[in-house]
Protein backbone atom coordinates (compact mmCIF):
# COMPACT_ATOMS: atom_id res chain seq x y z
CA UNK A 1 0.00 0.00 0.00
CA UNK A 2 1.06 3.27 -0.81
CA UNK A 3 0.74 7.09 0.13
CA UNK A 4 1.40 9.10 -3.27
CA UNK A 5 5.15 9.16 -3.77
CA UNK A 6 5.96 8.24 -0.36
CA UNK A 7 6.26 4.01 0.67
CA UNK A 8 5.43 2.21 3.86
CA UNK A 9 9.36 1.59 4.02
CA UNK A 10 9.91 5.81 3.74
CA UNK A 11 7.23 6.62 6.72
CA UNK A 12 9.22 3.94 9.02
CA UNK A 13 12.63 5.59 7.66
CA UNK A 14 11.25 9.41 8.83
CA UNK A 15 10.43 8.67 12.30
CA UNK A 16 13.82 6.59 12.92
CA UNK A 17 17.27 8.63 13.82
CA UNK A 18 20.39 7.28 11.56
CA UNK A 19 23.44 8.06 12.57
CA UNK A 20 25.35 8.78 8.83
CA UNK A 21 28.80 9.61 10.13
CA UNK A 22 30.70 9.56 13.64
CA UNK A 23 34.27 11.65 13.20
CA UNK A 24 36.31 12.24 16.01
CA UNK A 25 37.37 15.93 15.89
CA UNK A 26 41.28 16.97 17.24
CA UNK A 27 42.96 19.43 14.75
CA UNK A 28 41.38 21.90 12.52
CA UNK A 29 41.59 19.70 9.17
CA UNK A 30 39.61 16.92 11.19
CA UNK A 31 36.83 20.16 11.10
CA UNK A 32 37.26 20.77 7.63
CA UNK A 33 36.49 17.31 6.51
CA UNK A 34 33.41 17.04 8.69
CA UNK A 35 32.04 20.21 7.03
CA UNK A 36 32.83 18.30 3.65
CA UNK A 37 31.43 15.50 4.55
CA UNK A 38 28.42 17.19 5.70
CA UNK A 39 28.04 19.32 2.87
CA UNK A 40 28.24 15.90 0.81
CA UNK A 41 25.13 14.34 2.82
CA UNK A 42 23.24 17.64 2.21
CA UNK A 43 23.82 17.40 -1.30
CA UNK A 44 23.18 13.43 -1.29
CA UNK A 45 19.75 13.93 0.39
CA UNK A 46 18.84 16.68 -1.71
CA UNK A 47 18.77 19.70 0.78
CA UNK A 48 19.37 23.05 0.14
CA UNK A 49 22.95 22.86 -0.40
CA UNK A 50 23.63 26.68 -0.54
CA UNK A 51 21.05 27.53 2.83
CA UNK A 52 22.97 24.59 4.70
CA UNK A 53 26.75 25.90 4.05
CA UNK A 54 25.77 29.72 5.73
CA UNK A 55 24.41 27.49 8.56
CA UNK A 56 27.42 25.19 8.70
CA UNK A 57 29.87 28.25 8.92
CA UNK A 58 28.07 29.22 12.52
CA UNK A 59 27.55 25.28 13.61
CA UNK A 60 31.48 25.05 13.13
CA UNK A 61 32.41 28.18 15.24
CA UNK A 62 30.05 26.78 17.99
CA UNK A 63 31.97 23.09 17.61
CA UNK A 64 35.19 24.83 17.88
CA UNK A 65 34.58 26.97 20.73
CA UNK A 66 33.64 23.83 22.44
CA UNK A 67 36.64 21.72 21.27
CA UNK A 68 39.04 24.23 22.87
CA UNK A 69 36.81 24.38 26.33
CA UNK A 70 37.06 20.73 26.31
CA UNK A 71 40.88 20.45 25.53
CA UNK A 72 40.15 16.33 24.53
CA UNK A 73 39.24 15.09 21.00
CA UNK A 74 35.55 15.53 20.38
CA UNK A 75 32.68 13.05 18.73
CA UNK A 76 30.59 14.50 16.84
CA UNK A 77 27.87 12.61 14.73
CA UNK A 78 26.14 13.46 11.44
CA UNK A 79 22.60 11.61 11.84
CA UNK A 80 19.70 12.04 9.99
CA UNK A 81 15.96 12.54 12.53
CA UNK A 82 13.33 12.42 10.62
CA UNK A 83 13.52 14.99 8.11
CA UNK A 84 16.46 17.16 10.06
CA UNK A 85 20.07 16.44 8.88
CA UNK A 86 21.64 17.27 12.29
CA UNK A 87 25.64 17.79 13.62
CA UNK A 88 25.68 16.47 17.17
CA UNK A 89 28.03 16.27 20.22
CA UNK A 90 27.78 15.77 23.81
CA UNK A 91 24.51 17.43 24.60
CA UNK A 92 24.43 19.91 21.48
CA UNK A 93 23.15 19.29 18.31
CA UNK A 94 22.40 21.93 15.60
CA UNK A 95 20.44 21.11 12.58
CA UNK A 96 22.03 21.54 9.09
CA UNK A 97 19.58 21.06 6.70
CA UNK A 98 15.42 20.33 6.54
CA UNK A 99 14.32 17.47 3.92
CA UNK A 100 11.79 18.54 1.67
CA UNK A 101 10.70 14.66 1.70
CA UNK A 102 12.23 11.38 3.20
CA UNK A 103 15.08 10.15 1.49
CA UNK A 104 15.14 6.18 -0.06
CA UNK A 105 16.16 4.09 2.46
CA UNK A 106 18.81 2.74 -0.20
CA UNK A 107 20.20 5.71 -0.26
CA UNK A 108 20.20 6.88 3.18
CA UNK A 109 22.24 3.47 3.43
CA UNK A 110 24.66 4.18 0.30
CA UNK A 111 25.15 7.72 1.73
CA UNK A 112 26.68 6.54 5.53
CA UNK A 113 28.80 3.72 3.60
CA UNK A 114 30.64 6.55 1.33
CA UNK A 115 30.85 8.97 4.21
CA UNK A 116 32.35 5.78 6.03
CA UNK A 117 34.73 4.87 3.72
CA UNK A 118 35.90 8.50 3.24
CA UNK A 119 35.98 9.13 6.71
CA UNK A 120 38.57 6.14 7.34
CA UNK A 121 41.07 7.03 4.28
CA UNK A 122 43.19 9.60 5.83
CA UNK A 123 46.66 10.74 4.67
CA UNK A 124 49.77 10.63 6.85
CA UNK A 125 50.25 14.27 7.08
CA UNK A 126 46.58 14.34 8.73
CA UNK A 127 47.75 11.57 10.89
CA UNK A 128 50.65 13.06 12.20
CA UNK A 129 49.14 16.39 12.98
CA UNK A 130 46.59 14.49 14.97
CA UNK A 131 49.28 12.44 16.42
CA UNK A 132 51.23 15.91 17.20
CA UNK A 133 47.83 17.01 18.45
CA UNK A 134 47.41 14.12 21.03
CA UNK A 135 50.80 14.06 22.53
CA UNK A 136 50.26 18.05 22.99
CA UNK A 137 47.18 17.37 25.02
CA UNK A 138 48.22 14.95 27.30
CA UNK A 139 50.89 16.79 27.95
CA UNK A 140 48.76 19.96 28.85
CA UNK A 141 46.65 17.25 30.78
CA UNK A 142 49.31 16.23 32.59
CA UNK A 143 50.85 19.69 33.73
CA UNK A 144 46.96 20.87 34.58
CA UNK A 145 46.76 17.55 36.80
CA UNK A 146 50.03 18.89 38.44
CA UNK A 147 49.10 22.11 39.10
CA UNK A 148 45.87 20.63 40.38
CA UNK A 149 47.85 18.01 42.59
CA UNK A 150 49.67 20.68 44.16
CA UNK A 151 47.00 22.76 44.85
CA UNK A 152 45.18 20.13 46.81
CA UNK A 153 48.30 19.60 48.67
CA UNK A 154 48.09 23.41 49.46
CA UNK A 155 44.69 23.13 50.65
CA UNK A 156 45.76 19.37 52.41
CA UNK A 157 48.33 21.69 54.81
CA UNK A 158 46.46 24.28 55.59
CA UNK A 159 43.50 22.44 56.61
CA UNK A 160 45.75 20.20 59.14
CA UNK A 161 47.16 22.97 60.43
CA UNK A 162 43.95 24.52 61.08
CA UNK A 163 43.16 21.38 62.57
CA UNK A 164 46.07 21.35 64.89
CA UNK A 165 45.78 24.82 65.97
CA UNK A 166 42.24 24.05 66.68
CA UNK A 167 42.93 20.50 68.56
CA UNK A 168 45.55 22.62 70.58
CA UNK A 169 42.83 25.19 71.35
CA UNK A 170 40.72 22.54 72.87
CA UNK A 171 43.54 21.46 74.91
CA UNK A 172 44.97 24.88 76.22
CA UNK A 173 43.84 26.03 79.77
CA UNK A 174 42.57 29.81 78.20
CA UNK A 175 44.00 31.66 81.56
CA UNK A 176 47.20 29.92 82.45
CA UNK A 177 48.21 29.13 78.68
CA UNK A 178 49.12 25.60 80.22
CA UNK A 179 47.35 21.95 78.46
CA UNK A 180 44.17 21.46 80.02
CA UNK A 181 42.87 18.55 81.49
CA UNK A 182 41.90 16.98 78.52
CA UNK A 183 45.51 17.74 77.17
CA UNK A 184 47.21 16.34 80.22
CA UNK A 185 45.19 13.32 79.41
CA UNK A 186 46.21 12.86 76.14
CA UNK A 187 50.17 13.79 76.72
CA UNK A 188 50.44 11.72 79.74
CA UNK A 189 49.05 8.36 77.88
CA UNK A 190 51.12 9.26 74.90
CA UNK A 191 54.09 10.14 77.00
CA UNK A 192 53.92 6.65 78.96
CA UNK A 193 53.48 4.64 75.69
CA UNK A 194 57.00 6.27 74.20
CA UNK A 195 59.13 5.46 76.71
CA UNK A 196 57.61 2.26 77.78
CA UNK A 197 58.54 1.18 74.11
CA UNK A 198 61.33 2.94 74.05
CA UNK A 199 62.69 2.48 77.57
CA UNK A 200 63.11 5.95 77.97
CA UNK A 201 62.61 8.00 81.18
CA UNK A 202 59.71 9.19 82.73
CA UNK A 203 58.61 11.93 85.47
CA UNK A 204 55.35 12.55 86.74
CA UNK A 205 55.37 15.54 88.99
CA UNK A 206 52.17 16.87 91.19
CA UNK A 207 51.93 19.98 92.03
CA UNK A 208 48.72 22.17 94.14
CA UNK A 209 48.82 25.90 95.62
CA UNK A 210 49.22 26.01 99.32
CA UNK A 211 46.36 27.79 100.56
CA UNK A 212 45.01 28.96 97.77
CA UNK A 213 41.01 28.91 98.43
CA UNK A 214 42.08 31.33 101.67
CA UNK A 215 44.01 33.44 99.35
CA UNK A 216 40.76 34.06 96.60
CA UNK A 217 38.73 34.72 99.36
CA UNK A 218 40.82 37.29 100.71
CA UNK A 219 42.01 38.99 97.72
CA UNK A 220 39.40 38.20 95.10
CA UNK A 221 39.20 36.30 91.81
CA UNK A 222 41.44 39.04 89.94
CA UNK A 223 43.94 38.25 92.74
CA UNK A 224 43.81 34.82 91.96
CA UNK A 225 43.92 34.45 88.98
CA UNK A 226 47.17 36.58 88.65
CA UNK A 227 48.32 33.69 90.81
CA UNK A 228 47.94 30.97 88.61
CA UNK A 229 49.48 32.63 85.89
CA UNK A 230 52.62 33.58 88.47
CA UNK A 231 52.42 29.54 88.89
CA UNK A 232 52.86 28.52 85.07
CA UNK A 233 55.01 31.23 84.75
CA UNK A 234 57.25 29.12 87.17
CA UNK A 235 56.85 25.60 85.47
CA UNK A 236 57.26 27.19 82.05
CA UNK A 237 60.37 28.74 83.04
CA UNK A 238 61.60 25.46 84.83
CA UNK A 239 61.19 22.66 82.16
CA UNK A 240 61.65 22.43 79.13
CA UNK A 241 60.02 24.08 75.97
CA UNK A 242 58.92 21.69 73.03
CA UNK A 243 59.77 18.80 75.36
CA UNK A 244 58.20 18.86 78.70
CA UNK A 245 54.63 19.30 79.57
CA UNK A 246 52.97 21.87 81.94
CA UNK A 247 49.53 21.96 82.44
CA UNK A 248 46.93 23.19 84.44
CA UNK A 249 44.46 19.75 85.67
CA UNK A 250 41.97 21.67 88.10
CA UNK A 251 41.10 24.84 89.43
CA UNK A 252 44.39 25.23 91.44
CA UNK A 253 46.03 21.95 90.63
CA UNK A 254 48.86 21.44 88.28
CA UNK A 255 51.05 18.46 87.08
CA UNK A 256 54.26 18.36 85.36
CA UNK A 257 55.06 15.51 82.57
CA UNK A 258 58.72 15.15 82.57
CA UNK A 259 61.27 12.97 79.95
CA UNK A 260 63.88 12.98 83.10
CA UNK A 261 65.09 10.82 85.51
CA UNK A 262 64.25 11.52 89.53
CA UNK A 263 67.29 13.35 89.79
CA UNK A 264 66.55 15.98 87.10
CA UNK A 265 63.09 15.91 88.39
CA UNK A 266 64.16 17.06 91.86
CA UNK A 267 66.26 19.74 90.43
CA UNK A 268 63.11 20.85 88.59
CA UNK A 269 60.90 21.04 91.75
CA UNK A 270 63.55 22.60 93.74
CA UNK A 271 63.48 25.52 90.91
CA UNK A 272 59.71 25.98 90.87
CA UNK A 273 59.58 26.64 94.65
CA UNK A 274 62.40 29.06 94.43
CA UNK A 275 60.68 30.98 91.79
CA UNK A 276 57.32 30.68 93.25
CA UNK A 277 58.23 31.02 97.03
CA UNK A 278 58.09 27.99 98.76
CA UNK A 279 54.28 28.54 98.53
CA UNK A 280 53.37 25.30 96.74
CA UNK A 281 53.73 21.35 97.52
CA UNK A 282 54.98 18.84 94.54
CA UNK A 283 54.88 15.60 94.64
CA UNK A 284 57.42 13.38 92.05
CA UNK A 285 56.99 9.68 90.91
CA UNK A 286 58.93 7.81 88.15
CA UNK A 287 57.82 5.84 85.85
CA UNK A 288 58.49 1.78 86.64
CA UNK A 289 58.77 -0.69 84.07
CA UNK A 290 56.10 -2.86 84.97
CA UNK A 291 53.10 -0.56 85.98
CA UNK A 292 49.98 1.14 84.42
CA UNK A 293 49.85 4.70 83.73
CA UNK A 294 47.01 4.87 86.50
CA UNK A 295 49.68 3.67 88.91
CA UNK A 296 51.77 5.85 88.28
CA UNK A 297 49.42 8.88 88.83
CA UNK A 298 48.49 7.09 92.16
CA UNK A 299 51.97 6.97 93.27
CA UNK A 300 52.42 10.91 92.13
CA UNK A 301 49.13 12.13 94.34
CA UNK A 302 50.77 10.05 97.32
CA UNK A 303 53.61 11.69 96.82
CA UNK A 304 51.63 15.18 96.34
CA UNK A 305 50.10 13.90 99.72
CA UNK A 306 53.41 13.49 101.69
CA UNK A 307 54.42 16.68 100.91
CA UNK A 308 51.49 18.52 102.08
CA UNK A 309 52.06 16.44 105.71
CA UNK A 310 55.26 17.19 105.89
CA UNK A 311 54.46 21.15 106.08
CA UNK A 312 53.53 22.23 102.68
CA UNK A 313 56.12 24.78 100.61
CA UNK A 314 58.43 21.19 99.80
CA UNK A 315 58.51 18.58 97.35
CA UNK A 316 58.38 14.62 98.21
CA UNK A 317 59.01 11.84 96.12
CA UNK A 318 57.39 8.32 96.11
CA UNK A 319 60.73 7.15 96.94
CA UNK A 320 59.84 8.17 100.51
CA UNK A 321 56.76 5.85 100.50
CA UNK A 322 59.17 2.86 99.14
CA UNK A 323 61.76 3.74 102.05
CA UNK A 324 58.81 3.54 104.42
CA UNK A 325 57.07 0.35 102.69
CA UNK A 326 60.57 -1.61 103.46
CA UNK A 327 61.07 -0.66 106.83
CA UNK A 328 57.45 -1.78 107.70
Amino acid sequence: MTFGTVTRSHLIQIHKMQNLLTLTIIVEPDRQRLARFAMDAVEALGGNVFASANTLETVLHQLRADCAKARLPVEVNLVLHDLHLCLAWGETREPLATLSQPPAAERVTALATQLKNASESTDSTLLKRRNEQIIADLESAKQRARVEMEELETLLEMKKTELNKSILAAQTDALTGLYNRSGYDTRLREAFLRCKHQGEQLCLMMLDLDKFKEINDTHGHQYGDEYLKKMANAMRASVREHVDHACRIGGDEFAIILYSDMTIAKRVAGKILGLFENRCSIGIAQMREAESVEKLVGRADAALYEAKHQGRGCFATDEIQEARAKAV
